[in-house]
């Protein structure tokens, strides 16, 4: 019997590593939690572990902390180890884990690639050939061009805070290569500008503390780190993150009586509103020049750069060119061109690609989910029936309009020649469609976990969220009198940045289950703003910038342990899901908003202003809100993509079919518990989740068995009670031929399979289960042969019938 992956990591691949070398701090094992699944209203982590590989780490004398340079996976003892291996995923997984080299070994073999030649070896003999750590150490340094005997490589191999020991792998994957890129740009005499792009959640600012944290140890922060960021929200969220590492020593960035209240500490932590960055008035950007002298800082790190595009807030960077100069986003801008792209987005886009480079490291939503990181997706569009109709000048009079703030009657000259979906709610309103649209989200709601769940609504305007709040309110208090409820405070609330624009319930509504569920914005929190118990994100409002609503989709994506939330709704009813996978292009940003709670990007108006066109609104419109399908976020050929249930399916069942033509080889394949294993690791390998088809095929009570052959080889489904049972009623005169207790044992089989199904039967549980264990387990089925052939048997009886 050959080993599984954890047997051959402990008996045939240790040993070997230790005899070249590894020892317990050059061989670090990484494990992530189990992946997360869309299932039920908050989804739930896979059942069993995640990935577990080793990565291998070079030492340099004295250094805190080893550096990792290969990772090795473990594959079983039977497997080919060049299996999966090629080109393509080799390269992505050096570039996951930040390393040069990926291995795989069975034990016996190992196959690699090599991410700086590009290409891939093997099979060779593990125990003679596998590389030692000193070869392995010199390899790195000449492939990569890194004298590891310099004082400057030092930072390389720096520990992280005491106060963020325990960083996960890509975390501490993308401060190496943000150093590697760092050393690289020194040798060439280059300044060193470096992009990071994580998806958010994944804890940038954690990334941020430990990098400053580890070039401080380093000694390479002879002058004072600037944290750049453009929000409040993030300068807090900054500022806590920092602080609990440098303490004192990390200062905001404040005006206290015409002095720097930052001015002696080694963090300063700041806002471009703070530095005055965005005071197009002025020729100078005040309080940056009078307190701070060019080159004042040793490294400069931007938050979310991807809205840093070359406004007046640039001269920071351009005052410090000697600085080392780091960008954070979670989307970042690609040199692809999109089709609607125009000449000033292409500018941006390109200085700001220029500036820093490609990213170093990039580390995506889909990713994070799939190691279990960041919460899974489900995504149903929804679509209201007048959003197909283009209203034109003639049409709008008819209707008699008025102006939704003031009520008084708007002339003929105020109207604009046509109005389309794109025009509805910041231009145009309808409160028939507004009505329409909150009590079909409200229905969703009860549907998927009930209405007291917290959601963002990211709508068009203010007086488009005011009136979207108001019709929140409405259901959900109708909703508590046919329950007999007593009303939750602050049910549904606008969120802007203006004053008295509801910011302070924020708070309740990260920390509290009693109050402040579903918050109305436009913007203000669709960046720096953690709400990890965020159970669905709602778009009421149409899109054009991918940047943006990935940002927004991000608010969602937090896992929250406390409240078992591993899945987030996404409810689409403007077509903004469309933009998953495309380019990331922005519009150019003015810098005009002081108060940093999220600009009128992409048509959104976080404010209402004085002299602004009037808002339209008509009446007398009939509408419906129709369904448009739901879908499950995957990635696709590079690129992140919703997948129709349809769709979905109709995949999962090839790959079951291309395993098995047909029901008898399908069943065959089934009852043996190696073969059936294989499939499904094939099939989770591939992100496809038969426990995430059961639940959308409403099939709970069905073992995977009757769900795979009933819409894959059109057989009847039986529930697994029906199975169960159909098994003991049609196997007496079988059971009555056998000893009792045998018999007692084999009928067991059948109880168990209709309370668990398959898994009951290959559980190690199922020997302790009282009536099997009294009547004497294995020893009695080898009253009738060989355990093994007897419950061959039995499931084949069993899924037979």
């Amino acid at each position: 019997m050959s080993y599984n992956e954890a047997e051959t990591r402990y008996y045939l691949i240790d040993p070997v590593l230790r005899d070249k070398g590894y020892d317990d701090h050059s061989k670090l094992k990484l494990e992530s939690p189990a992946p997360v699944e869309a299932i039920g209203h908050k989804g739930r982590r896979r059942a069993g572990g995640g990935r577990t590989d080793y990565l291998l780490c070079v030492q340099a004398g004295g250094m805190p902390k080893p550096l990792p340079v290969g990772v090795l996976e473990a594959k079983k003892q039977s497997e080919d180890p060049l299996k999966g291996m090629q080109q393509a995923k080799g390269y992505s997984e050096c570039n996951r884990f930040s390393v040069q080299y990926v291995f795989a070994t069975n034990g016996h073999l190992y196959g690699e690639y090599d991410k700086t030649s590009g290409l891939q070896a093997g099979p060779h003999s593990l125990k003679e050939h596998f590389p030692s750590h000193d070869d392995l150490t010199v390899r790195y340094a000449k492939d990569t061009g890194i004298d590891l005997g310099k004082p400057e490589s030092a930072l390389l191999f720096m520990a992280d805070s005491p106060a963020y020991p325990k960083a996960r792998y890509y975390q501490d994957a993308a401060i190496r290569a943000c150093f590697e890129k760092i050393l690289h740009c020194e040798q060439q005499q280059q300044p060193s500008r470096v992009l990071l792009a994580l998806a958010t959640g994944a804890g940038k600012t954690v990334i941020a503390a430990n990098l400053l944290w580890r070039l401080h140890q380093a000694q390479r922060l002879p002058k004072p780190a600037l944290f750049l960021c453009d929000r409040d929200e993030l300068r807090e969220q900054g500022y806590n993150k920092l602080k609990a590492v440098f303490g004192d020593n990390a200062r905001i960035v404040t005006n206290a009586k015409g002095e720097n209240s930052a001015k002696n500490a080694r963090i300063h932590i700041a806002t471009y509103q703070t530095l005055g960055l965005d005071d197009e008035e002025n020729n100078t950007a005040s309080f940056l020049s009078e307190h701070y002298p060019p080159d004042a800082f040793s490294v400069i790190i931007i938050d979310e750069c991807h809205r840093s595009a070359w406004g007046r807030w640039s001269e920071v960077l351009l005052r410090n060119p000697n600085a080392v100069q780091i960008g954070l986003t979670a989307t970042p801008r690609q040199l692809r061109e999109a089709k609607t792209q125009n000449k000033e987005d292409a500018l941006i886009s390109a200085n700001n690609l220029k500036y820093f480079g490609e990213p170093v490291y990039e580390y995506n939503l889909i990713q994070a989910q799939e190691d279990g990181y960041l919460a899974a997706c489900e995504i149903i569009k929804r679509k209201a029936s007048i959003d197909g109709k283009t209203f034109t000048s003639e049409e709008v009079l008819k209707a008699k309009p008025i102006d939704a703030k003031t009520g008084r009657e708007i002339r003929q000259e105020e109207i604009k020649d046509q109005y389309t979906s794109r025009h509805f709610d910041s231009q145009l309103l309808m409160p028939e469609r507004i009505a329409a649209m909150c009590e079909d989200l409200f229905k969703q709601l009860c549907q998927h976990g009930g209405p007291e769940q917290k959601a963002i609504i990211f709508c068009t305007r203010e007086i488009h969220a005011d009136r979207v709040a108001m019709q929140m309110n409405n259901l959900y208090s109708e909703w508590c009198k046919q329950q007999g409820r007593t009303a939750k405070q602050h049910y549904a609330f606008k969120c802007m940045g203006s004053a008295n624009g509801g910011r302070e319930l924020i708070e309740p509504m990260r920390g509290s289950g009693e109050r402040a569920f579903i918050a109305c914005t436009v913007d203000l929190l669709a960046t720096g703003v953690d709400i990890e118990r965020l159970n669905a994100v709602v778009f009421f409002r149409y899109l054009e910038s991918s940047i943006l609503f990935y940002q927004m989709v991000g608010r969602g994506t937090r896992i929250d342990e406390v409240t078992q939330k591993y899945k987030f709704w996404l409810y689409d009813y403007t077509g903004v899901t469309d933009l998953f996978g495309t380019d990331f292009i922005s519009a150019h940003s003015s810098g005009k908003n002081k108060t940093g709670g999220g600009g009128g990007e992409d048509g959104g108006d976080d404010g209402e202003g004085g002299d602004e066109s009037p808002v339209v609104q008509i009446g007398g419109q009939t509408v419906t809100v129709n369904p448009e399908g739901r879908f499950i976020l995957s990635r696709r050929e590079g690129r992140d993509v919703k997948i129709p249930i349809e769709e979905y399916r109709r995949e999962m069942l090839q790959r079951v079919l291309r395993e098995a033509g047909n029901l008898r080889d399908f069943r065959q394949l089934w009852i043996e518990n190696k073969k059936r294993r294989e499939l499904i690791d094939h099939l989770l390998g591939e992100n496809y989740s038969p426990e995430v088809l059961r639940e959308l095929e409403e099939m709970q009570d069905f073992d995977y068995y009757d769900m795979f052959a009933h819409h894959g080889y059109r057989a009847q489904a039986l529930k697994q009670q029906e199975r169960g049972q159909g098994y003991l009623d049609q196997n007496l005169p079988w059971f009555d031929a056998m000893p009792a207790d045998t018999a007692i044992v084999l009928k067991g089989f059948g109880h168990q399979f209709g309370l668990g199904g398959t898994e009951a039967l290959e559980s190690d549980s199922l020997w302790q289960v009282p009536e099997i264990s009294r009547a004497g387990g294995l020893a009695a089925l080898k009253k009738l042969g060989k355990p093994a052939a007897v419950i061959l048997e039995a499931k084949g009886r069993l899924f037979g019938i």
